[in-house]
């Protein structure tokens, strides 16, 4: 058989290069990428800091009087240091304070670390639970999100460690409670408040869409309110390949099955006090409307319930509907129950309409109204991208680059760092009556991991210690005096 020529290669090479990754192999990369960059910028960080401290030591020992005992001294703190840097975080490390959140696979602390004193929220989630339910990559992909995270606008990872049980992960305490809960609070918020929220939701939004990821699932409660009042993306769960089966399927079934019982007609010829009172009435019988397994189709986009492709925009819809709600007091789609609301969505071209005021006015003005009809829409008719999103008349004197410098509409009022009083209280009756279909699928899935004799895995690379701001490798690149070893960069 005769050798390949150069040319052969070249096209062997170039045919190879065309293959696209699979997801799977896609996330590999990405992980080894951000292993990579962590591991060596941490590590390039603490080699800079020590020469700096080196050269400060020495400088001074001629001034000391007993330079032999400050030599050890620093000595025995650079291995001390150095003993630390190896330790990985555990479950001992976090003293627990307060339940604030409750999930279907596990629950959230408000904890503090009992060697630096930071606080955060410890979410603590079973590893059988999330093996058994295929949640694995959910699972894994939020922590990658979190840990890749420099954004202010997106809630930050300070730790991720694992026992034999359990995986935890130690995100930042955004005290201000969720959206939601100022939304129900409020019912309506002026227009003037409600573009600053929405600014900062785009932003907020735009920031995760860079990481190469879509959210899939927003919602009021997915944006929590830091201690000066701004927004803060979270729950990074659903934003990975597809959304989990067992509930994109079930809506999907749900939405098929919805035939001709509701027309569109009969909710809107709703007047808009008679919607706002439906819309709040359901809210308050229904406890856990808003934690919700399965979820309510107030929403999600059209395109994710059919199951049709989709790209970034379907968050775009997401932002529509709850910037209709914020001005409304209930979402585009809402009706009496469930099925009614995915009988709006599914008739959603029909249904989608302007609204009224009893005295005949529009409720949004053009400019919102005109921001909406490019969020609600097909797919081809949406905005694309945040550009254009920022270019909308709906914008217009809003600075993006300073907004976190601007005074917020609310700023939540906290007697200390460990206030949770904007969460849900777990040793109140009624807000846990919130979450009693959350815990009857918590025991369910218990009980079948139970049943299994698969031993939880070892997840790779799952550790994960905040590093600060890496000052020093950044100093570097800001001055013009840089450290010659910063030429390994």
């Amino acid at each position: 058989m005769p050798p390949r020529t150069q040319h052969q290669l070249q096209q062997q090479q170039s045919q190879a290069s065309k293959k696209k990754l699979n997801s799977k192999h896609k996330r590999m990369v990405n992980v080894c990428q951000m292993y990579f960059l962590d591991y060596y910028c941490d590590y390039f960080d603490y080699i800079i800091t020590r020469r700096e401290r080196t050269k400060t030591v020495l400088n001074n020992l001629h001034r000391s009087q007993n330079p032999d005992m400050e030599w050890r001294s620093y000595v025995n703190n650079e291995t001390a240091m150095l003993r630390k840097r190896r330790l990985k975080p555990k479950n001992k490390d976090f003293e627990i304070i307060t339940q604030i959140g409750q999930g279907g696979y596990g629950q959230v602390y408000l904890s503090r670390k009992r060697d630096t004193r930071e606080i955060c929220a410890l979410k603590v989630i079973s590893k059988s639970m999330i093996v058994k339910m295929n949640e694995t990559d959910h699972l894994l992909t939020e922590r990658e999100i979190l840990a890749a995270s420099r954004s202010d606008w997106l809630v930050k990872l300070l730790y991720s460690f694992q026992d034999t049980e359990s995986v935890y992960l130690g995100m930042e305490f955004v005290p201000g409670g969720d959206f939601r809960t100022l939304l129900s609070n409020c019912r309506t918020l002026s227009p003037v408040h409600t573009r600053f929220y929405m600014a900062e939701m785009f932003a907020a939004l735009d920031d995760l869409h860079k990481t190469g990821f879509i959210h899939r699932d927003l919602k009021p409660e997915n944006f929590l309110i830091d201690g000066k009042g701004h927004l803060k993306l979270t729950d990074f769960g659903l934003a990975c390949g597809t959304i989990a089966d067992e509930r994109i399927q079930s809506m999907k079934i749900r939405l098929e099955k919805i035939g001709d019982k509701f027309t569109a007609n009969q909710g809107l010829q709703r007047s808009m006090q008679e919607r706002r009172r439906i819309y709040q009435t359901l809210r308050e019988n229904d406890l856990n409307y808003s934690k919700s397994v399965v979820g309510s189709p107030d929403y999600m986009a059209i395109d994710i319930v059919k199951g049709y492709a989709y790209d970034k925009t379907v968050d775009y819809w997401s932002l529509g509907c709850m910037l209709f709600e914020c001005l409304c007091g209930f979402s585009p789609f809402s009706g009496e129950s469930t099925e009614e609301t995915y009988s709006n969505l599914k008739n959603w071209r029909t249904y989608f309409r302007r609204p009224r005021n009893n005295d005949g006015t529009y409720v949004f003005s053009d400019r919102t109204w005109d921001l909406l009809v490019h969020l609600i829409a097909d797919s081809q008719q949406r905005y694309k991208n945040f550009e254009q999103v920022k270019r909308c008349h709906y914008f217009h004197g809003v600075n993006f680059d300073n907004i976190r410098d601007r005074s917020p509409p609310f700023v939540p009022s906290l007697d200390s760092d460990l206030d949770a009083g904007y969460f849900d209280d777990f040793d109140n009756e009624g807000d846990m009556a919130k979450y009693a279909e959350v815990f009857n699928k918590q025991k369910h899935v218990q009980k079948l991991a139970g049943q299994s004799n698969i031993k939880p895995p070892n997840f790779v690379g799952f550790t994960f210690k905040h590093k600060g701001e890496l000052s020093n490798i950044r100093s570097m690149f800001e001055t013009n005096h840089r450290d010659p070893f910063s030429t390994l960069y």
